[in-house]
């Protein structure tokens, strides 16, 4: 027994050594490559200031070029030595922004091989990033002089603390790095092929398995809130926009008995013969010097909010009505985001306890894990918009009906109860985001095996029907008196009168729209390139000769997650997913997917964040093919190539999604928090 525990404990001991080996030499390797020349130490006495750059005094320089020009520059002369690295210490004294925190400098320099400057790549100097002021040089030979370039606006005060040649580089040790090192190896280890951790089935994991996941789930819910507090400056910038926040503005309302927003459109707008003609609006408003609400639904004079109400009723109004203070989007986000992350790990639960009862705990954590990252969760709780609350928790009432649904079906009769609440949930999503509601096609597979094994609608035919249909009808009821009282129809949710680019009371179906829709949605390659974050915004390009709303994003869905590409043939994966109804699974799944994608394609238009739409119902058609492929073959020598696959394809994914986090079309991290996206650029490039 007590050779066992040795065992067990001394390879994590042991990785825990590596980790911190990694950290102290490895990562640290410029601090002890800075020994090399620590008696070659250069100060640079000879400058020249270029005419761009004024000093007012030792340290402080005034930049008096124009952007664009690269006057505002100090040439460091009669150097006549080889220069290893160089230390640049600046700041800007008379910040106005974030972005303010980060200088960018560009370095010309000469050598044995260029008697001419040559430029080297630009770099930011982050005051509070210390290790961004060290720059590695890889010259040939001695260098005569160099040129460094401070592109900064035009009366922006630069501190020059220090401009130094091989210089000693600091030890940098970072908690952070070690803590997710250590994460890293431990898990690489145990989820390794041959691991004898997958020896261990989900459905016998028991509560250990149950709180392990949790834990998971926990420090990723903490992790999304440190990720969305070090984004405030971008998040705090919404409550500036009224529009951005129709959620408190439609409480205000609600709690006065009033549909409508409070805020009275201007005079100008009431007069428009067209209100939704973008173009002529905004022409006609800005000589009129009058200003409107965004993207609200303008209907009959009165501004509305399009977007579903079920948020508005599970957090704004609620808070509104108890405390007298508004629900913050931040939160709200949050919770919609964790909701729906949460309930992907409940519906593969019990996906794996219906049809793959013999998949591994570790296969299921991994596959959990995959979809509730993977779906584009991190994306909004970067940049948390109340854009993001009604799609979230439309997903999140998605996973977590579908979850109640199959748990209802695992005893002989049905549980009306769990069925019920199922439905309840799957209604609610018109109530958040309609096109999603099209899940509810999953009854079919789901409740048609059901009857034709007797589990339902056998007995007691009544109550079966009103536990599935009473919830649906009760919502459905609620949505279509909203709607009326409204714009005067029960299917009329107001999306047709928004006022965005784009008059919507006459956009049409174009199938001209469709092929590069679905093209730049699911397979556009992503710009990859080797500067941190490595995803660039794709430029988006069309022959469709007529209006499609655009923004450029980072790939196709199917490229940046390659998993995706299982979703596609599931004819081709019949035999390992096996199980009929799972079989109908993947082809509703794909469908749906398919159908969504259609939609916002036609209606919303190719913006970024309605891939979040889809991408969560292509990863539930991989569901099947995932665990049905390393089901069949459990204890077969294929097992590891095929579970090896899947932990590629794992890593992929995840590391992608890690990477959103600091990538946007937006706000950027890098210009809304220079110091963190510096900080973690530093941290992973430690070659810098």
């Amino acid at each position: 027994m007590k050779e066992w525990k040795k065992g067990r404990w001394l390879m994590p001991l042991l990785l825990i050594l590596v980790g911190i080996l990694l950290e102290i030499f490895v990562f640290n390797f410029r601090h002890w490559e800075a020994y090399l020349w620590k008696d070659e130490h250069r100060n640079f006495e000879e400058q020249i200031l270029g005419e761009g750059l004024e000093q007012v005094n030792d340290s402080l320089y005034r930049v008096t070029a124009e952007n664009g020009e690269e006057t505002s520059c100090i040439e460091l002369l009669n150097i006549q030595q080889k220069l290893y690295n160089i230390q640049i210490d600046m700041r800007v004294e008379n910040p106005v922004s974030p972005e303010d925190r980060a200088v960018s400098v560009q370095v010309k320099a000469s050598d044995e091989a260029n008697e001419k400057y040559f430029r080297l790549p630009e770099r930011k100097i982050v005051n509070g990033v210390e290790k961004s002021q060290y720059m590695r040089l890889h010259l040939s030979g001695s260098s005569p002089e160099m040129l460094i370039i401070i592109h900064a606006s035009k009366g922006q005060l630069i501190r020059i603390s220090d401009i130094s040649g091989n210089v000693s580089v600091p030890f940098f040790f970072s908690l952070a790095r070690l803590l997710a090192v250590w994460g890293l190896l431990i898990a690489g280890w145990y989820l390794r092929p041959s691991s004898e951790v997958h020896r261990k089935k989900y459905v016998e994991c028991g509560y250990k398995g149950v709180l392990f996941a949790a834990v998971l789930l926990g420090l990723e819910f903490a992790a999304a809130f440190a990720v969305q507090q070090e984004n405030l400056t971008a998040v705090e910038q919404a409550p500036t926009m009224t529009w951005m926040t129709q959620y408190q503005l439609l409480a205000h309302s609600l709690a006065k008995g009033e549909t409508r927003l409070e805020i009275e459109p201007g005079e100008t707008l009431k007069s428009l013969e067209n209100p939704y003609d973008y173009r002529m609006r905004s022409a006609v408003m800005e000589n009129a010097d009058e200003s409107y609400m965004w993207d609200t639904a303008y209907y009959r004079e009165h501004y509305y909010v399009y977007f579903g109400v079920v948020p508005e009723l599970l957090f704004f109004l609620p808070c509104y009505l108890l405390t007298g203070a508004d629900f913050s989007t931040l939160t709200a986000v949050w919770l919609s985001c964790s909701l729906f992350m949460a309930g992907v790990f409940v519906l593969l639960g019990e996906i794996v306890k219906n049809w793959y009862r013999n998949t591994s705990y570790s296969v299921w954590l991994l596959l959990s894990l995959l979809i509730a990252n993977g779906s584009g969760v991190w994306s909004f709780y970067r940049y948390p918009t109340f854009y993001d609350i009604p799609l979230m928790l439309g997903m999140a009432c998605g996973v977590w009906g579908l979850a109640f649904w199959m748990k209802s079906l695992k005893g002989e009769r049905v549980n009306r109860l769990e069925m019920a609440a199922g439905s309840f949930l799957i209604a609610l999503i018109a109530g958040c985001r309609p096109q999603l509601v099209l899940v509810s096609a999953l009854a079919l597979p789901l409740y048609g095996t059901a009857i034709r094994q007797g589990k339902v609608l056998k007995e007691k035919k009544v109550l079966d029907l009103f536990a599935f249909a009473f919830p649906v009808l009760l919502v459905a009821a609620g949505l279509m008196y909203y709607n009326q009282i409204r714009f005067g129809s029960v299917t009329d949710f107001g999306a047709a009168y928004n006022l965005t680019l784009q008059d919507m009371t006459r956009r049409k179906l174009e199938m001209g729209r469709t092929v590069f829709g679905y093209f730049t949605m699911l397979f556009q390659p992503p710009v990859i390139t080797g500067v941190f974050p490595y995803y660039e915004q794709v430029a988006v390009k069309s022959q469709f000769y007529g209006q499609a709303i655009i923004e450029s994003g980072f790939g196709g869905i199917m490229v940046n997650n390659l998993i995706l590409f299982l979703s596609l043939i599931p004819w081709k994966c019949k035999k390992l997913i096996r199980q009929k109804e799972a079989y109908l699974w993947a082809w509703m799944f794909l469908i749906l997917g398919l159908v969504t994608a259609f939609i916002d394609i036609q209606i919303g238009g190719l913006i970024p964040r309605y891939t979040v739409d889809v991408i969560w119902l292509f990863y539930l058609a991989v569901v099947p093919v995932v665990l049905g492929a390393l089901e069949e073959s459990v204890g077969m020598e294929r097992w590891k190539l095929l579970y090896g696959l899947f932990l590629l394809l794992f890593i992929q994914a995840m590391l992608f999604h890690f990477l959103t986090i600091f990538t946007d079309i937006y706000d950027k991290v890098k210009d809304m928090n220079p110091v963190w996206f510096y900080r973690v650029e530093h941290l992973l490039e430690f070659w810098l």
